[in-house]
């Protein structure tokens, strides 16, 4: 079974619509995630039966971007690293900072501006980092963690999956 834009856009908007904060839609080998308010739609997805069997879809709330999982087994696009010789080592101790969902790594708010954060920025644990785009869907990705970016992952303009690495950054000590 495969799902439309237009399904996704209806899910986007039922969530828009509730009071949930992120919510796991699963129809057959899609996957849609989706969260507002800052959370990362990171809880796993509810069984399917369940959903089939309830005769509707759950309740959802304000989006962020949907998640659609590929349809069949693809190569997915490795996102580029940094050369090692421009970043310092990332130690044991640094917070990697994942893709909340699938879509385009974006740097900058907008072409042309100047990156939210280098290699060597200091953060607080609510800034924002970067976007992953979807569908033109923009999720502002927060730091989780008040550090130091210590490595940066991708580009801008790369593809992203769920769960991709963007940034490691070393926490506070203290």
């Amino acid at each position: 079974m495969t799902i439309s834009p237009g399904d996704i856009n209806s899910i986007v908007k039922a969530l828009q619509e509730s009071d949930w904060d992120e919510a796991t839609v699963v129809v057959g080998d899609v996957k849609i995630a989706v969260a507002r308010n800052g959370m990362h739609a990171t809880q796993p997805p509810a069984p399917v039966d369940s959903v089939v069997a309830a005769g509707e879809p759950p309740a959802l709330s304000s989006p962020v971007p949907a998640v659609p999982a590929p349809a069949a087994p693809a190569a997915p696009a490795a996102p580029a690293a940094i050369p090692a010789s421009q970043a310092p080592s990332s130690a044991e101790t640094d917070v990697l900072v994942t893709s909340p969902t699938v879509g385009v790594f974006w740097s900058a708010p907008e072409p042309g501006a100047p990156p939210f954060v280098e290699i060597g920025s200091t953060v607080a644990e609510n800034d924002v980092v970067c976007i992953v785009e979807i569908m033109k869907l923009m999720s502002h990705v927060a730091a989780g963690t008040s550090g130091v970016i210590t490595a940066v992952h991708a580009k801008a303009g790369d593809a992203v999956q769920f769960g991709s690495p963007l940034f490691s950054i070393r926490p506070d000590a203290g």
